[in-house]
């Protein structure tokens, strides 16, 4: 179902899109008139030669429609190059002479122009005047002094008392391949212009901050994780677009920097033409891998074919960008069939993808192919005017980057849906460790999860440490293995949550027992035994005993002990390691031969000298020799008091 929301979403933003293209292109009916046709070409003519003529009521030299390029005319006129100058007149008349009226066009015509109305200038971008100077030699293959800017158009005029206006673009071309007056020119009532042009800076300025959004987006994503390049090359891409819509079409760049010069511009405007290429096929073979993938030849790799198209881009790109503008235009028309190769290779790559049902390939195919429809409209925009009268490639980048926000959504919604999954398998993981590696264990390693814990780490510490065995007996016969495991698990069941009544933790299951620490009081183990030694007495008073008895001994010592981890790197486990240990361990067997319940160490019972201990029985035993030990212990036997001996005074529990 979110994948249809996604759908739905792209399908209505793409209608939101072409609806406010709509709105930027001036109809019938609007207070906008295109000024198409009547234009008259005066060729290598100065503003002050063209009045002359029309005063002396010479014909123009040429007659033409606008957006116009005047390489034509400029080879019919015997000019070698298309590097010159010239002037397009127009007259409107039947205007309102009390209102202000304004010209627009998205882009300044040529690379300097001036504009006139009623032989006034009343505009200007760049200086269209050193070129018609005799002493102009400035050579358009170097670098040299700018004369070119490319700016949107508007400027305000009054017609004069008759209501006519005679309209002149004087244009400037210093190192352009096609020169003229290449744009629309709108007029209209000065209120109603200005709205068409903010309305249009408004609607490039939202698709360049879109575009600016996406790309630092997907540049931070690169940089907090750089193993996913892809990020990376959708992020330049989508910088590389805002700037191509910064500079083509409606000029916004040169709006917010007053000093950005014509060169500049048609070298920024090109590195959408080249970068954006080899970012998307990057792109799309780091998400989908080919290395084996062959072309035609089985010994021809695609790969090969692939990285050959991008070396050949890339060079062309860089120098681009070192080369003097005259041989930068120039490499349009290679940059644009590199880019109908690389569109090509892209849409049938993302068609075999979606074919083969890969991950996020209906994203990928819808937006790369509306950016190469867009691409190609783009070519037929640039080479002729008429067919594609306006520029629409903000439209289909746009809808370009609405698919790429719902793409990342995608991709967001299902790396959050894996991300809770695996916290979720992790919290399931940490949880069953923790049935083996106890949480207090990490706690005394100082450790906050067992995948923190490495071999070799380890704490040393002095706290309380109890062995104890039990023993199962049936009334009637042997208790066989399967009979004494199961009771077993059950008394673990039972004694268990005593222990951690008191602040202790099972660290070892041993046969037929367990090994408990007690990090903070001695007491707390003297309780812990006391009522396990309560609730088996319970037991073997009940009726449940008649089947079995059972029967416990608990060894307890206090002393300094090493606790850690051991094995080797693939292969962990927790332990406990000092004399402490085997002291206890020892105890306990005491126990088992006196056949006494619960046997403290001496160590313990200089612990316990502090606290009130009226409720309970202390017996000294024998100093004994044990294992391992040259001198004998001293232990103590401990029970409860009866009930008749006790004293009023505050129980240690």
């Amino acid at each position: 179902m979110s994948k249809h929301r996604h759908y739905v979403t792209f399908l209505i933003s793409l209608f939101i899109c072409f609806q406010l293209s709509a709105t930027l292109i001036p109809s019938k009916n609007s207070n906008l008139k295109n000024l198409s046709t009547g234009w008259e070409l005066f060729l290598q003519k100065t503003p002050e030669q063209t009045f002359a003529l029309v005063d002396s009521n010479f014909p123009a030299d040429y007659t033409v429609t606008v957006p116009h390029e005047w390489n034509k005319e400029v080879f019919h006129f015997g000019i070698k190059q298309p590097e010159t100058y010239g002037c397009y007149r127009y007259v409107c008349k039947n205007l309102n002479p009390d209102l202000t009226y304004a010209l627009h066009t998205k882009e300044s015509p040529g690379t300097a122009c001036a504009v006139y109305v009623n032989r006034t200038i009343i505009a200007n971008a760049g200086d269209p005047f050193s070129i018609s100077t005799p002493y102009y030699t400035q050579n358009p293959y170097k670098y040299g002094t700018s004369h070119s800017k490319c700016v949107p158009l508007y400027c305000e005029f009054k017609p004069d008392e008759n209501g006519n206006a005679e309209i002149l673009f004087f244009v400037s071309n210093y190192y352009y391949r096609k020169g003229g007056l290449w744009d629309r020119v709108y007029l209209g009532q000065a209120k109603d212009v200005w709205h068409y042009n903010i309305l249009t800076m408004v609607f490039y300025c939202i698709v360049i901050g879109s575009l600016i959004f996406v790309g630092l987006l997907n540049m931070v994503q690169f940089i907090l994780n750089k193993k996913r390049s892809e990020y990376c090359f959708l992020g330049v891409a989508s910088l590389a677009f805002a700037l191509r819509i910064a500079t083509a079409g409606y000029c916004s760049l040169g709006i917010f920097f007053p000093e950005l010069t014509g060169e500049l511009k048609i070298k920024l405007e090109l590195v959408a033409t080249w970068l954006v290429p080899i970012s998307v096929i990057q792109l799309i073979f780091l998400i989908y891998p080919s290395k084996n993938r062959t072309v035609i030849f089985s010994f021809l790799k695609e790969k090969y074919l692939r990285y050959s198209l991008i070396t050949i881009d890339f060079i062309l790109g860089v120098l681009s960008l070192i080369l003097p503008a005259w041989f930068t235009n120039r490499f349009t028309p290679y940059f644009q069939i590199l880019l109908i190769i690389f569109s090509l290779y892209v849409i049938i790559f993302c068609i075999s993808n979606l074919i083969k049902r890969q991950r996020y390939s209906l994203y990928n195919f819808l937006s790369f192919l509306t950016i190469a429809i867009g691409g190609f409209i783009d070519i037929i925009h640039q080479k002729s005017k008429e067919i594609i009268p306006i520029p629409t490639l903000p439209f289909f980048i746009l809808a370009f980057v609405i698919i790429q926000i719902i793409m990342l959504a995608a991709i967001q919604n299902d790396i959050y849906k894996e991300t809770i999954k695996g916290t979720n398998d992790l919290k399931i993981l940490n949880e069953a460790y923790l049935r083996f590696v106890p949480k207090e264990f990490l706690q005394l390693l100082n450790k906050d999860s067992i995948i923190k814990t490495k071999l070799g780490d380890y704490s040393n510490i002095e706290m309380t440490i109890m062995f104890s065995k039990v023993q199962i007996q049936c009334a009637q016969a042997d208790v066989s293995l399967q009979e004494n495991f199961s009771i077993f698990n059950d008394y673990l069941k039972v004694i268990s949550p005593i222990i951690k009544k008191y602040d202790g933790f099972v660290s070892k299951f041993l046969s037929g027992g367990f090994m408990a620490l007690f990090p903070k009081s001695q007491l707390d183990a003297i309780r812990t035994a006391l009522e396990i030694d309560d609730k088996i007495k319970l037991f073997n008073a009940s009726e449940e005993s008649k089947n079995y008895t059972i029967t416990a001994w608990m060894g307890i010592h206090f002393g300094l002990m090493i606790i850690g981890t051991i094995g080797e790197e693939n292969r962990l486990d927790d332990t406990v390691i000092s004399d402490t240990v085997n002291t206890a361990s020892r105890i306990e067997s005491v126990c088992e031969s006196l056949n006494k319940n619960i046997i403290i160490s001496e160590a313990v019972h200089k612990k316990l000298l502090a606290e009130r201990l009226n409720n309970l029985q202390i017996n000294a035993l024998e100093a004994i020799f044990v294992k391992g030990k040259e001198k004998p212990l001293q232990l103590y036997e401990i029970t409860r008091k009866k009930q008749n001996e006790s004293t009023k005074e505050e129980n240690p529990e």
